[in-house]
Order: structure tokens, then sequence, then C-alpha cells
């Protein structure tokens, strides 16, 4: 159980472009190696440079790109919350210092240097027959931890990229992200900007990568989970994350989160969705 907690992956793909914004159950964290891409996250688009550590907390929406015709190459830690408090101590709060930390720290030389391989141990295969590989493993997540939230405590906010584009849909995120609980149509956001339909749909895609109406969905799918987790019935969930049909709700759902509400639910009160199951 304790190795299904976390995962680790190095990733390296050509021309990489997440088209979908998505979540994670767990805290994650990406460390680049390659030069050029983006984040988004929570609102703002934050520039990646070979060092850039993003340090991404439980569910919040976020989507990355590389820049294009490069060979996007990261590595990936998703550590569970649970996890995290257990390789806590009452002095080192991991989780709470994770919590707190900025999405984008761009690492230092040195910094970089010692993350690294600390990374490339932990990926390295494990041979789960000799003693003590468990232990160290948890030294491993340990070093990696400290070694992140010591960069946490003196990191600098980061500044995103104030393009025209993005500055002119920031109004809409706010917007959206203040009222998506409520009946949203791209007719009611057009009337409300006093702009074309088609026109404020290009200006969202062009500033965001991505739809209006999926960034309403997934902020509606992410509510419904905070619900259900909070002992909510899947009606009641759905009614109060803003979805309008029962059917809808339930479908939409299943298929963003890989899972029905019911089964959400069902999972996160016997503690089943306390493992990591990788992504592809």
């Amino acid at each position: 159980m304790y190795a299904q907690q976390y995962h680790i992956s190095h990733k390296q793909d050509d021309s990489w472009q997440m088209h979908q914004l998505h979540f994670h159950d767990g805290i994650e964290l990406m460390l680049i190696l390659s030069e050029g891409g983006e984040l988004f996250f929570d609102k703002e688009v934050y520039p990646l440079h070979a060092g850039t550590l993003l340090v991404l907390d439980c569910n919040k929406l976020h989507r990355t790109a590389g820049a294009p015709d490069i060979v996007f190459d990261r590595y990936v830690l998703r550590i569970l919350p649970m996890l995290l408090q257990s390789l806590s101590s009452p002095c080192t709060d991991f989780l709470a210092a994770l919590h707190a930390s900025p999405p984008v720290i761009q690492l230092d030389k040195e910094a970089a240097r010692q993350l690294t391989p600390l990374l490339e141990q932990l990926n390295a295969p494990v041979d789960r027959e000799r003693f003590g590989w468990d232990v160290r493993q948890q030294i491993l997540l340990q070093q990696i931890l400290l070694l992140v939230c010591g960069l946490v405590q003196t990191a600098p906010t980061p500044v995103g990229i104030h393009t025209p584009d993005h500055d002119k849909v920031q109004p809409l995120l706010d917007y959206i992200q203040a009222n998506y609980t409520h009946p949203m149509t791209l007719d009611d956001l057009s009337r409300h900007f006093l702009i074309g339909k088609h026109y404020l749909c290009h200006l969202f895609k062009n500033g965001t990568g991505f739809s209006v109406m999926e960034y309403v969905i997934q902020l509606r799918v992410l509510e419904a989970q905070r619900l259900l987790r909070q002992g909510a019935s899947v009606q009641d969930a759905g009614e109060q994350s803003g979805f309008q049909s029962y059917a809808h709700f339930i479908r939409t759902f299943s298929s963003v989160a890989g899972i029905s509400p019911k089964q959400y639910a069902k999972q996160f009160k016997s503690g089943e969705r306390s493992v990591i199951v990788p992504q592809k």
C-alpha cells in the first residue's frame, strides 16, 4: 500500500500539448528538464524553463504545454496527502508546507543539481526482495520533500505571462469562477460581457488554450467531488455544483473523473481513494 500512495515517472514527449485541463487527488511535483513551455494554473499562465519546479496542489485545475518542436522532458512525482502526513513530524509538516507553496519555483543550478539525482534514484527500478527497500524509498522521499519544502520557504511569488489575449480573458475567468454553480451558457456570457459568442470563444481559447465550457465543466466536477467527500448525496452534489440535469451530471462526472459519483463517494468513504493509479 505504501508504494501505491506515490508515483514517479520520467516523461519525454515530442511537442507536448496537454489539450485538456485536469486535476489530481494528490500533490504533484514536476521538475522541468527542457527549455520552453507554459503552465495554466488557477487563472494564471506561467512560463516554463529548464529547472522550473511545479508544486501543484490537490484538486487544482492545471494544464501544461511544451514549446513547439522540442522534447518536453520532466520528472513527475505525485504524492497523496495521507503519505505526506505519515512522512511528517510535529516540527516538519510536509503537507502544510506544500499547500502553502507557490505553484512555480525557478531553481538555481545548485538546487536543480541536488534535486535531479534524488528523483532519478526514486524513479529507478526497485528490487522488492531486497531487505530494506521500502525504508530506502521512504528516506529518498523525505530527502526530496525536505529539499523542496526548504525551497518553498524562500521562493518568490511567481510572475505570470501577461499577454494581450490573457489580459482580455481574465475578467471571463474571474466571472466564471464566481458563478459556475449557477446556470451558465455561452449565450449568457455573451450577453453579460456584451461581445459576440464566437468572438468570446475565440478569445478564451487563445488566452487559455481550452474552451469556455470545458473550464465550466471541470470546475463543476471539482465542486461535486468536494461535496461528495463532505457526505452530500449524489443528487445534491450535482445540483449544488451547477448541473441542471441529474443524467447529465452522472454522465459528465463519470467521463471526467473516470468513475461514477456514487462509486467516487463510496471509495472515498472506504479509503480506497488513498491509492494513486498511474496515468498514461
